[in-house]
């Protein structure tokens, strides 16, 4: 007491006395976490991919556009409770095309927030969600025919035999978004028929036989998914339609027999060129614009230097395409010679600054 007193006296005196300070009571997990966050800017898919975007714009004449792959549409009446196949296959098949050096493929998480909870996309609906992911072109796909079905050879019970058939039936369509255009629908089906090992015998189950039991157990795309029938089925699939994919957008199948490709006409913004679907010509190539022969000799212009940028919009017949240009309209005139832009040409090309 008698400290305690004088302690007192002390303060009152100016002596100087430290406030009493008491622990801060620990903070529960919940708590933590709401004040961690409220800390913490989220940057969802959809805001990270435009910013990467922005941050590394490409060139008009970029030959590898963005390409997204919107939710696919399910007709196959696949059953109820085992996988979101909407999402799923267009998360598959977008991972599949990130790995192709032809395209940029956007993030599919970025492409499920552009579109929302919206299913079975219609037409104008895909495209909006392309301008919103600054895509070149979108993917709209219906799912045919989606199932893994068990044969049965005899009485399991008695040593019968059994296999499963997976199938996976799809088509795409391939949208332009600047100007509403269409591809050549693709399409693919795929069946694969997964016979196991061995035979029934007196009913055991088999680790096929919990697989299909099971299905929904397995996440969609994993290692587990990749050995059923209906998974191989799948990723067979996949792979067709991907390098049919690289077919429609990379221009390895063009032939021009010794001719001369060049600029046909020009009528303000409608530019036509004189090759066309007998040269193995395809929507969305890219050529590069040089100075025709008469052009080099009267305007003086160097005959090597690239002066603009198109790109083929339709292949009209054999011989005949519209094109849109990207870079250099001002420079562009009847005569002038195209020469296809390579992938890896605006690593490599001295010449492809554009303009006289």
């Amino acid at each position: 007491m008698k400290r305690l007193l004088a302690l007192a006296f002390w303060c009152l005196l100016g002596f100087g006395c430290a406030p009493l300070t008491l622990p801060a009571p620990p903070l529960d997990a919940a708590a933590a976490a709401d004040s961690a966050a409220a800390d913490t800017v989220v940057v969802s898919a959809f805001d990270r991919y435009l910013d990467q975007r922005h941050a590394h714009p490409d060139s008009a004449a970029e030959t590898r556009p963005y390409i997204a792959v919107l939710p696919f549409t399910d007709e196959s009446g696949f059953r109820d409770g085992v996988w979101d196949v909407e999402h799923e296959m267009a998360r598959l098949l977008s991972a599949r095309m990130a790995m192709q050096p032809d395209w940029h493929t956007v993030p599919y998480e970025a492409v499920a927030q552009a579109v929302g909870k919206t299913r079975k996309l219609k037409k104008d609906q895909a495209l909006l969600a392309g301008r919103r992911l600054e895509a070149d072109f979108v993917i709209m796909a219906r799912l045919l025919d989606y199932d893994l079905r068990r044969l049965s050879v005899g009485d399991p019970m008695l040593g019968g035999y059994k296999s499963y058939a997976g199938v996976a039936e799809m088509e795409l369509r391939v949208l332009r978004v600047h100007d509403e255009s269409e591809f050549d629908l693709l399409h693919t089906r795929k069946e694969t028929i997964d016979r196991g090992v061995g035979i029934d015998l007196f009913g055991k189950p088999r680790d096929r036989d919990l697989q299909f039991v099971n299905l929904g157990k397995i996440p969609f795309g994993s290692t587990d998914f990749d050995s059923t029938a209906i998974g191989m089925a799948t990723q067979d699939a996949m792979g067709e339609l991907v390098n049919k994919l690289i077919e429609m957008v990379k221009p390895s199948g063009l032939h021009l027999d010794g001719e001369l490709a060049q600029i046909l006409s020009v009528y303000g913004d409608e530019i036509y060129i004189n090759i066309g679907s007998e040269n193995g010509l395809h929507s969305g190539y890219h050529f590069g614009v040089y100075p025709g022969i008469e052009r080099v000799t009267t305007e003086m212009l160097d005959g090597l230097r690239r002066v603009a940028v198109v790109e083929v919009k339709e292949v009209i017949g054999a011989r005949l395409a519209s094109v849109v240009v990207l870079e250099g309209k001002e420079w562009i005139k009847v005569g002038d010679r195209l020469q296809l832009i390579q992938e890896e040409e605006d690593s490599t090309d001295p010449q492809k600054e554009d303009g006289p």
